[in-house]
């Protein structure tokens, strides 16, 4: 098809030339118009095609069948026979596959003729004797003969003899139906003549062409007549774009340019990318190419025609040149509730349909969503969840939650308001029958990153002891493993599974998205139950940043039901929460938390602080979790630290802990360092669930803000209760410089009890023998403190002490 255009200007020019030829030596011809061998202009009938030395109109001379025809003969050096005597003298060829509107008017046009061959094919033909019309693509000889479509634009046609062939071609299927309908009614006149003797000038050179609003259009002043567009043709979206460009280039500017899955030739690329500039869609010139590109592959056709709208959808006669300082974007990476969602945001209207309307939408599209900033967004009371997987930012809108009169029996009492979900859906494992503890690979391949929740129902832990005992929970835990199924070291299989009743497998997702903004009003609620609320944010998506939350409580009476946290954490692993002001909630019958975690891995606390006092011991504490792995508080001021049912690694950094202080039970490393504590411990490890660290205790540059005069930096208790699991003392503690705001001495441990190692307790069996400390290291003392081990000098004797002096 390159030659295709070479054929055409080379069409043009020989049309020139003749022009300029018939103008020196003759009159020009007027429409339908021929000449006779002595160039004289006849205007005959039948055609316009004979001299006017034949008799009448070209088709006389035979009276009937019998009668010799006195026809005289045509000039062949002047004219073309079409028919003779009634004879064809010629024949049609098509091409196979064409539209039904050309089939019928060859069809209407042939039917003029008793006998004419009609053929459906290409040319062949080398011999100039061979009388021939060639009919739109079945121009399949080299040369003069070809016309490429392409050149005469969809509204151009060509109607033109070169030696013994008549070409008829047009741009489009309407063109070429009106050039053939041409060739039969304005130049051979068949509807009005006899058939019988028909000839065509080999002067007829009839070439019309679309003329373009666009003249030219040029990249770094290179034309593009010879570019190629250039995208990855196994993308529907990106194809259907290429189809569009190149309609448009050759609609607006006659430009027909091919589409390929790769060029070194300067090209027009059309391509998706994570990055589009800061608004998702942008056009730059790179070199010589033009380059197109999107970051949302859904919104790559509709944003691609605000491109071609912007550039390509005037009228006006120009030249579009595309330069090296081009950056032409479009902001598509935002989607608001107000414009988008239709919200109101006057603190008044329900907007949560509109919200949930606006992320569905950005969930789909992958855009980010914007809260209008200023706005206050009522969310009602929905059994419905908005489901959020992208970016958000809800700069410092407000959003109001009214429990107000939310009852304890209302189902809407137990659904969160957003859920910050993940692009995959959890999915049950199967192949994995049973796991040992330290076990570092699980003997299945993944296709990702996965973060498992492996559970024995068979098996119970956590049994729980004292005023809320309970019966247990099946034995689980969560582990990290990648796409081999290897542990990762940090999530390390803490039990022994000898069956496993259930495998579950939660993507960690790869691509992380960040939440940011937004105040956050809960109107409590008034119920007499104690019963869980849980009216916040769920979030299960890994690698999940929130950022700059604030939630406070309004409207707290005397009673009220508990609630399970505002933002909350579960089946997922590296979760951020920076900067997040919390609230601590009225204490009534039950824990109430501003922030959970459960059966999560890798959650971290940043720069977080809450609205009341962290040593009112009005309000309770803020955090809980459970069954999770690798936590994390950072430069936080919160009331609370809490693993209920076990975390493995603990860290506790730079923060300032109040009234309910840190509390803990589980494995690994429990750090705690620069970090201020108000009480009388620097940890309790939680008596109802065995008072147990099977790992080590680290406690660095420590400021107890203690009543007693003489603290006890590790708190525990022994009950002669079995809870699921063999109980620990810490194995190894080191401290490392602690001061205290009243007294000059410290116990490690408390005493807890001399029946820990005994096999028998009050006349019973010993359910809970204790595992005792091995070590106690005093890296610094600066305060030059006395301390003990533990008053129980018979208990913690065999622990060993090294003092770093």
């Amino acid at each position: 098809r390159r030659r295709m255009k070479n054929v055409y200007k080379t069409l043009i020019a020989l049309s020139l030339v003749i022009a300029m030829l018939l103008i020196s030596s003759c009159d020009m011809l007027k429409p339908n118009q021929a000449t006779d061998k002595n160039n004289n202009v006849v205007e005959n009938g039948g055609g316009d095609t004979l001299p006017d030395n034949i008799v009448g109109d070209g088709n006389q001379g035979i009276e009937d069948d019998n009668q010799q025809d006195n026809t005289p003969p045509v000039d062949t050096s002047l004219y073309l026979p079409i028919t003779e005597n009634g004879e064809a003298k010629i024949k049609i060829i098509s091409a196979y596959s064409k539209d039904k509107a050309v089939f019928d008017a060859i069809s209407e046009f042939k039917a003029a003729f008793t006998d004419i061959i009609f053929e459906e094919g290409y040319t062949t033909s080398n011999i100039p004797s061979d009388r021939e019309i060639l009919i739109g693509d079945s121009i399949g000889a080299e040369g003069n003969l070809y016309i490429d479509p392409h050149s005469l634009g969809d509204e151009g046609y060509a109607i033109c003899v070169i030696g013994n062939k008549i070409i008829v071609a047009g741009g489009n299927t309407e063109s070429l139906v009106a050039a053939i309908k041409m060739l039969s009614d304005d130049i051979l006149k068949l509807s009005e003549s006899d058939t019988k003797n028909i000839s065509i000038s080999r002067e007829v050179d009839i070439l019309h062409t679309q003329t373009y609003p666009i003249k030219g259009i040029t990249v770094e002043g290179n034309d593009i007549a010879s570019y190629d567009i250039v995208c990855d043709t196994r993308n529907e979206s990106l194809m259907k774009c290429a189809q569009q460009l190149h309609n448009t280039l050759y609609n607006k500017a006659g430009y027909w340019t091919e589409i390929k899955a790769s060029s070194y030739s300067p090209s027009i690329r059309i391509v998706l990318s994570d990055y589009a500039g800061n608004g998702g869609f942008m056009v730059y010139v790179d070199g010589e190419d033009l380059i197109i590109k999107c970051a949302y592959p859904v919104l790559m056709e509709e944003t691609f025609d605000k491109f071609i709208d912007t550039y390509f959808g005037s009228d006006d006669e120009r030249t579009i040149k595309f330069e090296s300082s081009l950056t032409f974007s479009l902001h598509i990476s935002t989607i608001s509730y107000c414009t988008y969602g239709g919200a109101v945001g006057d603190g008044i209207a329900d907007d949560f349909d509109a919200i949930q309307r606006t992320h569905n939408r950005a969930n789909v599209t992958g855009q980010t969503v914007i809260a209008d900033p200023g706005k206050i967004f009522n969310l009602g009371q929905h059994t419905a969840i908005i489901k959020v997987q992208t970016n958000t930012i809800w700069t410092d809108a407000t959003f109001i939650i009214d429990d107000s009169d939310l009852g304890p029996d209302n189902p809407v009492r137990g659904k969160n308001l957003f859920w910050i979900a993940p692009d995959n859906a959890e999915r049950s494992i199967s192949g994995i029958s049973s796991l040992s503890k330290g076990q570092t690979n699980v003997g299945v391949t993944f296709d990702g990153p996965m973060l498992l929740q492996i559970v024995n129902r068979e098996k119970y832990q956590y049994i729980r002891y004292g005023a809320n005992a309970d019966n247990g929970a099946y034995q689980q835990e969560i582990i990290l493993v990648d796409k081999d199924g290897n542990v990762d070291p940090s999530t390390p299989i803490l039990w022994d599974y000898e069956t496993l009743s259930q495998v579950v497998a939660y993507r960690a997702d790869e691509k992380p998205i960040s939440i940011i903004g937004g105040h956050f009003i809960t109107i409590a609620n008034n119920s007499e139950k104690d019963v869980y609320y849980y009216r916040g944010i769920s979030i299960t998506r890994s690698n999940v940043i929130m950022k700059d939350q604030v939630h406070t409580i309004e409207g707290e009476g005397d009673i009220g039901g508990a609630y399970y946290g505002f933002l909350n954490v579960s089946y997922a692993t590296n979760v951020l929460f920076d900067s997040i002001v919390f609230t601590g909630h009225k204490k009534y019958g039950m824990g109430t938390y501003d922030t959970t975690a459960t059966c999560a891995n890798n959650v971290t606390w940043y720069n977080c602080t809450q609205t009341n006092s962290i040593n009112d011991s009005t309000y309770w504490g803020v955090m809980g979790s459970n069954y999770c792995k690798n936590l994390t508080y950072d430069s936080c001021v919160l009331s609370r630290f809490d693993a209920h049912k076990g975390t493995h690694n603990a860290t506790i950094i730079n923060c300032e802990i109040g009234h309910q202080k840190i509390n803990a039970i589980g494995s690994g490393v429990l750090l705690i360092e620069n970090t201020i504590i108000h009480g009388n411990n620097v940890v309790n490890l939680r008596s109802d669930y065995g008072s147990t660290w099977e790992g080590d205790v680290i406690l660095r540059d420590i400021t107890l803000d203690n009543t007693s005069n003489n603290p006890v930096l590790i708190s525990a208790s022994w009950n002669n209760h079995y809870f699921g699991y063999t109980c620990y003392m810490p194995e190894n503690v080191i401290i490392d410089g602690i001061t205290l705001t009243k007294g000059t001495s410290f116990k490690v441990f408390p005493a807890l009890s001399n029946d820990i190692d005994k096999d028998i307790v009050n006349d019973q069996e010993n359910l809970n023998p204790y595992v005792i400390t091995k070590k106690v290291i005093i890296e610094s003392n600066p305060h030059n403190y006395s301390y003990v081990v533990s008053t129980n000098k018979t208990l913690f004797a065999d622990v060993v002490v090294e003092e770093n002096k």
